[in-house]
């Protein structure tokens, strides 16, 4: 007989780079939480600052992994999921350190059962705007769209329903969907490796779920900067990675992407990020020329 939703086992996954003050109350929402079976793992991503040190001093009990190097999300979330997998949990919380959740945000997550569940993520500045309601293949232009991007809140972002990708910010994971599919790629070090799971996820099986009811408010970027030209590096190699993976999509798929974000940033008003994005679109041409 299985298990009691009650009784089921999460470890939250946490990864801090000097950033403590979002860390502590990212932690403190967590501890707060109406659902009890919570233990958090927090993952120090070779910070130089005294972060550790302030988490001792406010935690008494907290599973703090402390790496050497900073080694991105994907390095700083895998040593995390590696360590609650060997806990023999029943789920993993990957949460982002400049976040907040509700108090039933956990309870709801879990209640709804998905592989994946996926809840409502809010601007933190700005919680009746939506930041993501989970995410969704669009076909023309060809590229995935978080769904509800900067919308005021609204009945229809109240649907529970399947999707088909998850931003890395929140999510919970049961624990055989990292036993099967494996971590995040450490290839992509930073940004779009949620979509790579994803669609990993989906590839073998698994359902990614959206969940209303769980509400999650995010700072968005804190680590980077929304316009830093080493965010936007990342986006551009990334964007080749993951397009061009094992054959995942026809071959021009790629170049209608970068067009689209060519022209939407231009639109926007970001022209200036384009060089560095393109910095990043000619080694990801490389690195995946190199594993071809």
């Amino acid at each position: 007989m299985g298990k009691d939703q009650s009784q089921q086992k999460v470890v939250v996954v946490i990864v801090n780079w000097e950033r403590p003050g979002d860390t502590i109350q990212c932690v403190e929402s967590i501890l707060e939480s109406d659902y009890q079976n919570i233990e958090v793992i927090l993952v120090d991503n070779g910070s130089q600052d005294n972060s550790v040190d302030q988490f001792r001093n406010k935690f008494n009990m907290l599973n703090i992994i402390e790496l050497e190097d900073n080694l991105g999300f994907t390095g700083g979330y895998n040593a995390g999921i590696d360590s609650a997998c060997k806990l023999g949990v029943d789920y993993i919380f990957i949460l982002n350190n400049d976040t907040v959740v509700e108090k039933n945000t956990i309870s709801r997550l879990v209640q709804a059962g998905w592989d994946i569940s996926v809840p409502k993520i809010t601007f933190y500045d700005s919680p009746t705007t939506i930041w993501a309601a989970g995410a969704r293949w669009r076909p023309f232009p060809p590229t995935i769209k978080m769904i509800g991007y900067k919308k005021q809140d609204h009945p229809k972002y109240n649907l529970s329903q399947k999707i088909d990708y998850t931003t890395g910010c929140a999510l919970l994971v049961k624990r055989e969907v990292f036993e099967k599919v494996a971590g995040f790629d450490s290839r992509y070090i930073n940004y779009m490796e949620d979509y790579d799971f994803s669609y990993r996820a989906r590839e073998n099986g698994f359902v990614i779920g959206y969940v209303p009811g769980a509400i999650v408010l995010h700072k968005v970027s804190r680590s980077l900067g929304e316009s830093s030209p080493q965010r936007w590096r990342f986006l551009g190699r990334n964007t080749v990675l993951f397009y061009r993976h094992r054959s995942r999509f026809p071959i021009y798929t790629l170049w209608c992407v970068l067009g689209w974000i060519c022209v939407r940033e231009v639109i926007d008003g970001n022209a200036a990020q384009l060089p560095a994005f393109w910095d990043g679109v000619k080694e990801g041409l490389s690195v995946s020329r190199e594993e071809a």
